[in-house]
């Protein structure tokens, strides 16, 4: 089980993408290059994102994201469009559902979080308070401590940091036991959550360009 609660997890990190999105989006603008049937290429510019652009490409059954915040390519029905079309029976917003939606191949949509492992790590301890009651600090300190060769950023790294642990102190802690392979250490993206976001608005500005005007 995760210290870390996936789903209060992804409602934070979706609502920081949201509140960048906000922030980012105001005189972005559409051009429609095709739009014919479920064949369709729209591009959009953003001159307040640091990500600038993107381009959202369609043909049947299959749906391209890509520019400044990466390239993710989903699969469904005939309209992939409609899979980002908000309606009444579905969230605006649906990353757990659309990271099903993604094609083989395609953009990976969880990364290694350092939080997590930190989180983990900081578990284990707890649970081993009693049998060592040193461990917190020797944790804080030759573990936690933020150097460079405790390099926490990613998998290889953490294992490595907890081998030198291991190492340092494995005659005071005997016993003791970082179960690394059974850590959930992956988060969304945030290049992801933020396409996430991006797509049903993106959907909903082709929707209102091909409005007949009255």
């Amino acid at each position: 089980m995760s210290p870390i609660d996936l789903y209060d997890e992804l409602a934070q990190h979706l609502a920081q993408a949201k509140e960048r999105f906000d922030g980012e989006v105001e005189g972005a603008a559409m051009t429609v290059l095709k739009d014919d049937g479920a064949y369709r290429h729209l591009r959009f510019v953003f001159p307040r994102a640091s990500w600038a652009w993107c381009e959202v490409v369609t043909w049947p059954g299959a749906l391209v994201l890509r520019g400044g915040l990466g390239s993710w390519m989903f699969v469904d029905t005939e309209d992939v469009t409609k899979l980002f079309r908000p309606n009444s029976h579905s969230e605006r917003v649906n990353p757990l559902y659309w990271e099903g939606k993604l094609a083989p191949g395609s953009g990976t949509a969880r990364v290694h979080s350092p939080e997590r492992a930190v989180a983990h790590i900081r578990q284990t301890v707890a649970d081993m308070a009693d049998t060592f009651p040193r461990l917190p600090y020797d944790i804080d300190s030759d573990l936690l401590d933020g150097r460079l060769v405790n390099d926490l950023s990613t998998e290889g790294g953490l294992r490595a940091a907890i081998r030198a642990f291991e190492e340092m102190h494995g005659c005071s802690y005997e016993g003791l036991y970082f179960d690394v392979e059974s850590w959930d250490l992956k988060r969304f993206d945030p290049w992801f959550l933020l396409a996430c976001v991006v797509l049903p608005w993106a959907v909903e500005q082709l929707d209102a360009a091909l409005v007949p005007a009255r």
